[in-house]
């Protein structure tokens, strides 16, 4: 009788085992998705600051290109109004 008790007890605790199993497989699996999303959130962020940090330094270039021709007009009336 006791032979067929441990025999029970073995085959729910690998049943029990296999569910668990199952169970860290589909949460590691889960897990998994949740960071490829968070990947996907933080490649596309990542994205959009690069772009706004391209525009502002093109901004910027154009800024001082605009300043440098600004500045030689400038030059030029001021050196025709002292001549």
């Amino acid at each position: 009788m006791s032979m067929v008790v441990w025999k029970v007890v073995e085959i729910l605790v690998e049943g029990l085992l296999l569910e668990g199993i199952m169970m860290v497989k589909l949460l590691l699996m889960n897990m998994l998705v949740i960071l490829q999303h968070q990947m996907e959130w933080i490649i596309l962020l990542l994205q959009v600051v690069e772009k706004r940090g391209m525009g502002m330094r093109q901004r910027y270039e154009t800024q001082m290109n605009m300043e440098a021709w600004l500045g030689s007009m400038k030059m030029k009336n001021m050196k025709m109004v002292i001549e």
